[in-house]
Protein backbone atom coordinates (compact mmCIF):
# COMPACT_ATOMS: atom_id res chain seq x y z
CA UNK A 1 0.00 0.00 0.00
CA UNK A 2 1.44 3.60 -1.12
CA UNK A 3 2.04 6.19 1.26
CA UNK A 4 -0.89 8.18 0.34
CA UNK A 5 -3.49 5.18 0.05
CA UNK A 6 -5.31 6.05 3.69
CA UNK A 7 -5.74 9.63 2.37
CA UNK A 8 -6.86 8.74 -0.99
CA UNK A 9 -8.92 6.04 0.55
CA UNK A 10 -10.89 8.53 2.62
CA UNK A 11 -11.50 10.83 -0.21
CA UNK A 12 -12.57 8.23 -2.31
CA UNK A 13 -15.42 7.37 -0.16
CA UNK A 14 -16.44 10.64 0.62
CA UNK A 15 -16.67 11.38 -3.07
CA UNK A 16 -18.75 8.18 -3.22
CA UNK A 17 -21.48 9.32 -0.47
CA UNK A 18 -21.56 13.14 -2.25
CA UNK A 19 -22.44 10.84 -5.73
CA UNK A 20 -25.06 8.93 -3.97
CA UNK A 21 -26.81 12.65 -2.04
CA UNK A 22 -26.58 14.09 -5.59
CA UNK A 23 -28.84 11.95 -6.84
CA UNK A 24 -32.36 13.04 -7.39
CA UNK A 25 -35.21 10.96 -6.27
CA UNK A 26 -34.86 10.98 -3.03
CA UNK A 27 -36.64 11.27 -0.11
CA UNK A 28 -36.24 13.70 2.19
CA UNK A 29 -35.49 11.43 4.98
CA UNK A 30 -32.94 9.30 2.83
CA UNK A 31 -31.05 12.35 2.19
CA UNK A 32 -31.24 13.31 5.69
CA UNK A 33 -29.54 10.09 6.49
CA UNK A 34 -27.38 10.27 3.83
CA UNK A 35 -26.06 13.25 5.03
CA UNK A 36 -25.63 12.27 8.75
CA UNK A 37 -23.89 9.26 7.59
CA UNK A 38 -21.35 11.49 5.67
CA UNK A 39 -21.01 13.74 8.55
CA UNK A 40 -20.48 10.67 10.81
CA UNK A 41 -17.62 9.50 8.53
CA UNK A 42 -16.09 12.64 8.89
CA UNK A 43 -16.42 12.82 11.77
CA UNK A 44 -14.55 9.29 12.44
CA UNK A 45 -11.88 10.02 10.24
CA UNK A 46 -11.37 13.85 11.69
CA UNK A 47 -7.78 13.08 12.87
CA UNK A 48 -6.42 10.94 9.85
CA UNK A 49 -7.06 13.79 7.93
CA UNK A 50 -5.09 16.27 10.09
CA UNK A 51 -2.55 13.60 10.80
CA UNK A 52 1.02 14.41 9.00
CA UNK A 53 0.28 11.08 6.63
CA UNK A 54 1.33 11.79 2.87
CA UNK A 55 -1.29 13.23 0.85
CA UNK A 56 -1.94 12.00 -3.36
CA UNK A 57 -0.98 14.74 -5.50
CA UNK A 58 -3.92 15.07 -6.96
CA UNK A 59 -5.68 16.18 -3.52
CA UNK A 60 -6.33 19.94 -3.93
CA UNK A 61 -8.25 19.26 -7.05
CA UNK A 62 -10.18 16.47 -5.27
CA UNK A 63 -10.78 18.68 -1.97
CA UNK A 64 -12.25 21.68 -4.50
CA UNK A 65 -14.27 19.05 -6.51
CA UNK A 66 -16.02 18.01 -3.25
CA UNK A 67 -16.34 21.65 -1.91
CA UNK A 68 -18.25 22.34 -4.95
CA UNK A 69 -20.19 19.44 -4.93
CA UNK A 70 -21.23 20.07 -0.73
CA UNK A 71 -22.07 23.89 -2.09
CA UNK A 72 -24.37 22.35 -4.90
CA UNK A 73 -25.87 20.15 -2.30
CA UNK A 74 -26.83 22.72 -0.24
CA UNK A 75 -27.90 24.95 -2.22
CA UNK A 76 -30.40 22.12 -3.40
CA UNK A 77 -31.47 21.30 -0.27
CA UNK A 78 -32.13 25.06 1.29
CA UNK A 79 -33.70 25.46 -1.94
CA UNK A 80 -36.02 22.32 -1.50
CA UNK A 81 -36.74 23.51 2.42
CA UNK A 82 -37.98 26.92 1.30
CA UNK A 83 -40.98 25.34 -1.03
CA UNK A 84 -43.06 24.39 2.19
CA UNK A 85 -42.74 28.04 3.43
CA UNK A 86 -43.28 29.55 -0.05
CA UNK A 87 -45.98 27.60 -0.59
CA UNK A 88 -47.46 28.39 2.41
CA UNK A 89 -46.84 32.37 1.47
CA UNK A 90 -48.87 31.31 -1.52
CA UNK A 91 -52.00 29.68 0.01
CA UNK A 92 -52.02 32.64 2.69
CA UNK A 93 -52.02 35.43 -0.02
CA UNK A 94 -54.67 33.77 -2.32
CA UNK A 95 -56.77 33.49 0.78
CA UNK A 96 -56.60 37.07 1.61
Amino acid sequence: MSDTALIDEILQRVEQMLDALDARGQSPEAFKQECEALQAYLDRQAATLASDLPRPADMPQRLNAIVQQLAALQKRAESKAAIPADLQKYIAEQND
